[in-house]
C-alpha cells in the first residue's frame, strides 16, 4: 500500500547560533515530546559521568555482567545527547559555559575505546591503540561528528582545542582504520547473511562522513566503504521477500541507523547507489507483520511492541511512499532507542505526513512465507480473536528454538504471548544461549518429547505442508519433525492451524491440531503454552473427551483429556524478561502419552 508524499530533502543540520531556527523548533507543538524528553533527562544528569574502570570492562568476563559497560553505550550517551540538545534550545551564552555538557563531552571523547565489553575479544580489557568497530563505537563516531557540526560555536567558546580533539578521536578510534580496510565481520562480502549490525555500523559511519564533509573535513574512502556496507545490509540482512527474522525491534534498530546515514544523501544519489525497490520491500515488513496497535509478530529476540521511531519512520515513509509507515508514525509515535544526538535533530526535521492517512484495515489472514508464519483473525462479538503460528528454522538471526510456537490475542490483548528476549548477559551470545529459558523451546508454546527440547541449527527446519487461505476452512500446516534431535524418537510431528466458522452450537474458533508419531509406544509428550491469564481448574464437561480451560476471555478446549494438567506461575523479573513487568506468566503443561502404535493426536480449540 503506497501513497504520494513530498520527497524528503537531504538532512541539513543548523548550528546552535541559528537562533531563529532553534527557537521555532522549541516552540513547535510537534516537538513537545522531544523537548520534554531532553529536559527530563538533563534534569537528572549528574555533574559528570562515572568513568569506566577496568573492573567495569571485566565484569562481563568475571561476573557475566555486561551492563556496567553497556551503561556507557546506552544511558550515559542518552544523557550527553540530551544535554547537547538542551544547549541547542537554550542558545550560546558565554556567561553560562554549561560545565555539565563540557565534562560529559570530554569524559566520553577521551575514553580509550568507544566499544563495549561484550564486543571485545574474550570480554577482556581493550587493547589500547587497537580499534574495535562495533555497534557502540560506530554510533559514537556519528554522534560526535554531528554534535560538533551543530555545537562547534559552543565548543570554541569554551575551549580552543575541543572541536579539533573531536575530529582526532573520531578518526583515530573509527574512521581511519575503517577507511584503511580494517576487517569487520559485519561487512565481510563472503558472508551469506548479515543482520542489524551492518545497518547500524555502516549507517552511522556514513552519517559521520557526511557530517565531517559538511564541516570541511571529507573522508571519501570511509564514505565509499560505508555505502557499500549499506548496500549489503539492504540486500542480505533480510529474507528474500524482505522479512526480518530478528523481530520488529531489531528491524527498527538496523533500519533506523541505516537511515541515519542515508537521510543525509540527496534523492539522485539514493536512486543511483541503492536498489529502492528492494528497500521498499524491506520497509513494508512492519505492515505485513502487524497484529494490532503498536504490536507486531515477533520472532527470536525482538519484542512484541514497537512504536514508530520519529527520527526515521516519517522520513522513510516519505522516501518510499509507504502508507502503513505514515499511519504508524501518526498513530503510534515514539522516541525509539533515543541515545544519539543525531536522533534529536532528525526528529526536528521529520517530514510532514498527510493529515488523513488511509486506514489500514487488518486482513483476515496474513502470511510471511520466508519465516513460515501465518496470522489468522476471527471476528468476535467484542472485537477479534487472533492466532499466529510460526515454523522457520532454528538458525535464524537472534535465534530462538521455537518451531511450532503460537501466540493468541483477544480484542487487542495478548493472552498467550511471546516472551521475547531476556536482559542480555555476556554469555547469552554463546554456547550457553539456550540454557536461558526465553531462548529455548521450553520458553515457547512448543511440546517436549520425553525429556527432549528442540535442537539448534539449520537442520532443525519446518516444512510447509499446506497454505490454504481461500478455502472454506482456512488452513496452515507445518511438518516440524526436524525440530527435535534423533534421540527424541520422534518420527513425525505436524501442527496445523485452522480457522473455523460458527456451526450449530459451536462458536467461531481457531483450532490447533497436533499429530505425533514416535518410534515406540507410551512415549511422554507435553503440550506446553504460556498464558498471561491465571490458570483455572478445568471444566471437564466438554462434548466427547477433553478438558476446557478459561483463560480470561479465551476459552481453550483440549482433546483428548490429558493424563496430567498443571500450571506454574512465574514473574517476568524472575525470568529476566524485558517485557510484561508487573504481570504474571503462567506455564501450562498438558501431559499425554502415545498409543500402542506410537501415535497421538491433540486438538486445541480456542474461542471467545
Amino acid at each position: 500500500m503506497s501513497m504520494s508524499m513530498p520527497l524528503p530533502q537531504p538532512l541539513r543540520l543548523r548550528p546552535l547560533t541559528d537562533r531563529e531556527y532553534w527557537e521555532a523548533r522549541r516552540q513547535d507543538p510537534r516537538q513537545a515530546m522531544v523537548v520534554k524528553e531532553a529536559e527530563d533527562i538533563s534534569a537528572r544528569a549528574s555533574a559528570q559521568p562515572a568513568l569506566s574502570t577496568a573492573t567495569s570492562f571485566l565484569a562481563a568476563r568475571r561476573h557475566n555482567d555486561r551492563s556496567r559497560r553497556d551503561r556507557v553505550w546506552q544511558a550515559d550517551r542518552a544523557t550527553l545527547a540530551a544535554l547537547a540538545f538542551r544547549r541547542c534550545l537554550a542558545g550560546l551564552d558565554d556567561k553560562d559555559p554549561d560545565d555539565r555538557l563540557l565534562d560529559w563531552t570530554w569524559a566520553m571523547l577521551t575514553e580509550p575505546t568507544w566499544s563495549v565489553s561484550a564486543h571485545l575479544p574474550e570480554n577482556d580489557l581493550p587493547l589500547l591503540g587497537r580499534p574495535c568497530l562495533d555497534l557502540a563505537s560506530c554510533e559514537m563516531a556519528a554522534f560526535f561528528a554531528e554534535l560538533r557540526e551543530v555545537l562547534k560555536p559552543w565548543m570554541d567558546a569554551v575551549s580552543g582545542t575541543l572541536a579539533d580533539s573531536a575530529i582526532r578521536a573520531i578518526d583515530a578510534l573509527v574512521l581511519t582504520p575503517y577507511a584503511e580496510g580494517l576487517e569487520v565481520w559485519w561487512q565481510d562480502p563472503s558472508r551469506r547473511h548479515f543482520n542489524n549490525w551492518t545497518g547500524v555500523c555502516a549507517g552511522s559511519l556514513l552519517a559521520a562522513c557526511e557530517s565531517l564533509a559538511a564541516q570541511g573535513h571529507p573522508r571519501p574512502e570511509a564514505r565509499e566503504r560505508a555505502i557499500a556496507g549499506l548496500r549489503l545490509f539492504w540486500e542480505k540482512a533480510f529474507t528474500a521477500s524482505g522479512e526480518c527474522d530478528e523481530g520488529l525491534g531489531y528491524w527498527s534498530y538496523g533500519v533506523g541507523f541505516a537511515c541515519l546515514g542515508m537521510s543525509r544523501l540527496g534523492r539522485a544519489e539514493l536512486e543511483a547507489r541503492f536498489d529502492l525497490e528492494r528497500i521498499r520491500a524491506v520497509v513494508d515488513y512492519p505492515r505485513r507483520a502487524h497484529l494490532f496497535g503498536e504490536c507486531f509478530f515477533t520472532g527470536n529476540d525482538g519484542g512484541l511492541r514497537c512504536h514508530a521511531a520519529l527520527d526515521f519512520v516519517p522520513w522513510l515513509a516519505a522516501l518510499t511512499g509507504n502508507a502503513f509507515l505514515a499511519r504508524w508514525a501518526t498513530e503510534h509515535p515514539g522516541l525509539g532507542r533515543l541515545r544519539h544526538f543525531g536522533q534529536y535533530v532528525r526528529m526536528l526535521e521529520r517530514p510532514e505526513l498527510p493529515g488523513a492517512v488511509e486506514e489500514s484495515r487488518p486482513v483476515a489472514v496474513q502470511y510471511l512465507p520466508d519465516q513460515q508464519v501465518a496470522i489468522f483473525r476471527q471476528p468476535t462479538a467484542t472485537g477479534e480473536l487472533l492466532v499466529a503460528l510460526t515454523g522457520g528454522d532454528n538458525a535464524e538471526r537472534h535465534n530462538h528454538n521455537d518451531l511450532g510456537h503460537f501466540l493468541v490475542a483477544v480484542d487487542g490483548q495478548f493472552v498467550i504471548p511471546d516472551l521475547g528476549a531476556p536482559q542480555y548477559t555476556a554469555d547469552f551470545f554463546g554456547p550457553r544461549r539456550y540454557t536461558y529459558l526465553p531462548a529455548s523451546s521450553r520458553g515457547h508454546c512448543c511440546p517436549s518429547i520425553g525429556d527432549h527440547e528442540q535442537r539448534v541449527g539449520p537442520e532443525a527446519a519446518g516444512k510447509v505442508l499446506a497454505w490454504e487461505p481461500e478455502s472454506a476452512v482456512p488452513r496452515f500446516a507445518l511438518d516440524l519433525t526436524a525440530a527435535y534431535p534423533p534421540e527424541a524418537g520422534l518420527l513425525s510431528w505436524t501442527r496445523t492451524l485452522e480457522r473455523r466458522a460458527a456451526e450449530g452450537s459451536q462458536p467461531a474458533r481457531m483450532v490447533l491440531i497436533d499429530r505425533f508419531k514416535t518410534s515406540g509406544p507410551n512415549r511422554k509428550i507435553a503440550h506446553v503454552f504460556w498464558s498471561l491469564e491465571p490458570f483455572r481448574e478445568p471444566d471437564e464437561r466438554v462434548e466427547g473427551t477433553g478438558v476446557r480451560l478459561q483463560l480470561g476471555a479465551l476459552s481453550v478446549e483440549i482433546s483428548p483429556a490429558p493424563m496430567a494438567l498443571g500450571s506454574s506461575a512465574m514473574a517476568p523479573g524472575d525470568l529476566k524478561l524485558n517485557d510484561f513487568q508487573g504481570q504474571t506468566l503462567h506455564r501450562i503443561e498438558a501431559t499425554f502419552r502415545t498409543d500402542a502404535q506410537g501415535e497421538l493426536t491433540v486438538e486445541t480449540r480456542m474461542s471467545v
